[in-house]
This record gives structure tokens, C-alpha cells and sequence, in this order.
């Protein structure tokens, strides 16, 4: 549609549409039953009891429920559900079709003689329902019984024994014979599609397959006429008839289901038909473009959608449980400066509270976006050299315990005094890591700008893109 959307509307013919349009119509025809599926085995699977059945019989109940759908469409506009939400419609095929008569300007001349001659007659309707409906259901059921022949096939199960009884024997030849005509009949149907597709193109004929070029029937574009014949008309009021007798019991029962039940229900039917359905129809097309579409994706991935994060492994989230149940060191403020370990000096006071040197915490706020990998990597190491101790001695515990006497307590000892100065070493790595703060190795602005105590965003610091670095703002000077 996109094409067509860019064709000049000067140069395109008024009555006949482009096959554009008709391989749309086509297309979302396609789409109505398996969006009806999935509805239906997506609740089935909630509701097993009261849609199990009706699911396991959905070719069927589609056929006949489509069928009388398609047939109310037709018989009111001419055309199928879908062609109707396109502004098409069928026709029969008259002498005004062909090119040497001017058939759009005899129509605009006496429309209502020439819609009335082109009308679909009866058989010709029975066939278009065929045609939406119909061939769907058969290559639907053909393909079917295709797809489990042709695995017995192909593993020799459809041959003939002297066992099986002449009619068993009979049903397996046309089996086999169903198997490898089918393949050749699919394709001879598409061929002979394409072949009339090709012939709608080059405007030898206004039929775009082949059930339509045999029966004549050709598609047009709605116009006034259709629109005018189809709207509901202001019933007028009739004159009364002087009655010299009363209404009798039946003609009240009949006059009373005629007001309050027939014609509701007509005209909800025909309200649920006529805007309804064009409305899932759009519901339809706009999940199918939404589906098709990298804008669905763009946006889960800017709201961080859960499927797309990657799942951290066991050891990550052990480690993590690890870190958060050890006892956080609460910091108490004290003469000298959290950052350069001395007294301080010029006192300065930020906004979460905490007292620094003007130098240190100015430098380390403009400067705070490079942050140290270094530090990680050692707190990494410092962590799987505790994992690797923890399974060395887990090792030995076991080992331990198949000896005896005096030989397991001395070595349970020297395990202990090893463990001790592990804990040790890793209280040493963890202060050399908490003096090493200084040293800036990547660049992370999104941790820049915060309280090197607590951690918060202080909102005198703002990120400066000409500078490449934070502007310091908030900081006020104690005066004792």
C-alpha cells in the first residue's frame, strides 16, 4: 500500500482498483483465522473444560461461522468482509468491462441502470464464499492429511500386504496415488493464480484468479451508489387506516416481538457487523505492524524490560547474598579528613553533612567520574582467593576427619591459625584497596558527583561537556 500510496491518483482508473489493494484485502483475509486460533487455544488453555472441544473443532466452527459472515457482506455489498474495509466489491462481468466501451462514463451517466446489471447473482455469490471460505478449508484439511501420509510414505508404511482385506489394500493404493498427485495439483492451483494475476496486470482481463475468470467476476471499487443503497433509510410515516375492528391476540404478540425484540436485534447485528469488525480489523493490522516493527523492541529495551537483561550465574548472586549479610563499617566523623587521612584544614561542609578539606573534596567532585577498576579487580581477587581458601579447607575438614588421636587435633589447629592469617591478609588488601581511592583509571559518569561517605547525589554537581569534568557547587566553609 505504500506503493500505491505514492501512485499519481490522476493516472489510476476510478472503477477498477490496483492489484495492490486486493493483495492487501488478501493478505489480512489470511490473517483472520490464525488471529481466531491463537485467541481461542490462548483461553482454551485457561478454560479447558468449557473451550476444549470447541478449540479441537475450530476449522469447522470457522467454515460455517466465516461462511455466514462472508455471505451477509456479499449479499449487502458485494463484497467479502476484508474487500469491503478496502473500499472493493465484486461485480459481474458485462459488455461495459471490456476497453472499447467507455464503462466509467456510462456509469456516471445512469448509475443505477449499470450497478443494477452488474449485481452478483446467486450462484455467482455461492462461489465467491467458496472462494474466501471454502478453499481455505480444503488446502487446510488437504495439507493436513498431506503432511501425515507423507511421513508414512517416505518410511514404506502405505504398501500392500496379503494380510489386510482388498478394500484395506484399495484405501492405501489412493494413499499413495493422494501422495504424489497432491505436491502437482498445489502447484498447477498457484500457477494458474499467478498466471491470472499476470493477465489483471496487463488488463487483459479484471479477474485476478481463476475461479473469478471462470465465473466472470470481475472487482470495482464502492462508490455513491453502494454507499447511498446501504445506508439505513428514515422510514416514513404512513398514513392510518381506519380499522372497524380491534387488534387481535395474535397481531399484538406479533406487533410486540416485532418492536422490542426483531428489529434490536437486526440493528445490533448489523451495527456489530458493519463496526465491529472494521474496528478489530485495524486492532489486527496495527498488532501485526507492532510485531513486524523495531519500535516494540527500541521501546523494551529503554524501559529496561526484564527479558532482555542477561541473568546473572549462581556464583555472581552467592557472592552478592555474601556481600550484603556482612556488617556494613559505620563511619564516625572524627578531626581528621575521610579522604587525605589528616587533620583537616580550611573545613568545608557538603550537603549531606560530612566535613572534608576544601582541596580534597572540591578536587575529588570535579574529578569524581573517574573511578578505579584496579580497586574491583583486587576486590575480586581478594574474593576468590577467600573462595579458593574456603575450598581448601573444606577439603581438609574431610580429609580430617578419616584420621585419628592427636594427628587430626593438630592439624584442625594449624588449619585455624592459617585461616586466621588469611583473614587477616584480606584485612590488609581491603585497606591498601581504601587508600589506593585516588587512583583514576576509567571514566563512569553516571557515578560522578556524589557523597564519597554515603554515596547520594549531591545536586551542586553538574556535569560539564565543555570541560569534561563537574562543576562544584554547594560546598559551604565552616567558620569556628
Amino acid at each position: 500500500m505504500d506503493y500505491y500510496s505514492s501512485l499519481d491518483a490522476s493516472q489510476l482508473d476510478s472503477v477498477t482498483p490496483t492489484l495492490f489493494e486486493i493483495i492487501s484485502a488478501n493478505q489480512l483475509e489470511a490473517l483472520l483465522s490464525p488471529s481466531l486460533r491463537y485467541i481461542l487455544v490462548r483461553y482454551a488453555q485457561e478454560y479447558p473444560g468449557a473451550l476444549l472441544k470447541v478449540a479441537n473443532q475450530f476449522d469447522e466452527l470457522n467454515f460455517v461461522l466465516r461462511s455466514a459472515i462472508e455471505l451477509y457482506f456479499i449479499n449487502k455489498w458485494q463484497s467479502s468482509f476484508t474487500e469491503n474495509f478496502y473500499g472493493l466489491k465484486r461485480v459481474s462481468q458485462t459488455p461495459l468491462s471490456l476497453l472499447k466501451y467507455a464503462g466509467s462514463k456510462v456509469a456516471q451517466l445512469a448509475p443505477s441502470m449499470v450497478e443494477e446489471c452488474r449485481r452478483l447473482t446467486l450462484l455467482r455469490k455461492l462461489v465467491s464464499v467458496f472462494e474466501i471460505t471454502g478453499t481455505a478449508y480444503l488446502l487446510e484439511k488437504l495439507g493436513y492429511k498431506y503432511e501425515l501420509l507423507y511421513s508414512k510414505f517416505v518410511t514404506n508404511q502405505l504398501t500392500e500386504n496379503a494380510s489386510l482385506t482388498p478394500e484395506q489394500n484399495r484405501r492405501i493404493r489412493w494413499q499413495r496415488l493422494f501422495v504424489r498427485i497432491y505436491p502437482y495439483l498445489q502447484t498447477a492451483w498457484r500457477l494458474s493464480d499467478l498466471v491470472a494475476i499476470i493477465m489483471y496486470l496487463t488488463g487483459v482481463t479484471k479477474s485476478p484468479s481463476v475461479l473469478k475468470f471462470f465465473f466472470r467476476i470481475e472487482y470495482a471499487r464502492l462508490n455513491f451508489y453502494d454507499y447511498s443503497r446501504n445506508e439505513l433509510q428514515t422510514p416514513f410515516t404512513k398514513t392510518s387506516v381506519n380499522r372497524n375492528r380491534p387488534l387481535s391476540n395474535s397481531e399484538i404478540v406479533f406487533r410486540i416481538l416485532t418492536k422490542y425484540f426483531t428489529k434490536p436485534a437486526g440493528i445490533s447485528l448489523s451495527f456489530t457487523l458493519g463496526r465491529f469488525f472494521p474496528l478489530a480489523i485495524f486492532s489486527l493490522k496495527f498488532l501485526e505492524w507492532w510485531s513486524n516493527s523495531d519500535f516494540a523492541q527500541t521501546l523494551a529495551k529503554l524501559q529496561n524490560h526484564a527479558l532482555d537483561s542477561m541473568v546473572p550465574p549462581p556464583s555472581v548472586l552467592s557472592r552478592l547474598r555474601e556481600r550484603r549479610n556482612k556488617a556494613k563499617k559505620v563511619y564516625r566523623s572524627g578531626s581528621t579528613c575521610p579522604l587525605c587521612k589528616e587533620n583537616i584544614s580550611n573545613p568545608v561542609i557538603i550537603e549531606t553533612g560530612h566535613v572534608f578539606c576544601y582541596t580534597c573534596i572540591f578536587n575529588y567532585l570535579r574529578d569524581s567520574h573517574k573511578f578505579v577498576k584496579e580497586i574491583e579487580k583486587e576486590g575480586s581477587e581478594s574474593e576468590s582467593d577467600d573462595e579458593y581458601d574456603s575450598d581448601v579447607n573444606s577439603e581438609k575438614k574431610d580429609s580430617l576427619h578419616e584420621r585419628n588421636g592427636d594427628s587430626e587435633k593438630a592439624e584442625i589447629s594449624a588449619n585455624n591459625e592459617k585461616t586466621e592469617n588469611d583473614e587477616a591478609h584480606c584485612l590488609e588488601l581491603q585497606s591498601q584497596s581504601a587508600q589506593s581511592s585516588q587512583v583514576y583509571t576509567s571514566i563512569e559518569i553516571s557515578r560522578g558527583g556524589r557523597c564519597p561517605i554515603t554515596g547520594k547525589k549531591l545536586l551542586g554537581c553538574k556535569w560539564n561537556e565543555l570541560k569534561g569534568e563537574f562543576d562544584v557547587d554547594g560546598i559551604r566553609r565552616l567558620i569556628f
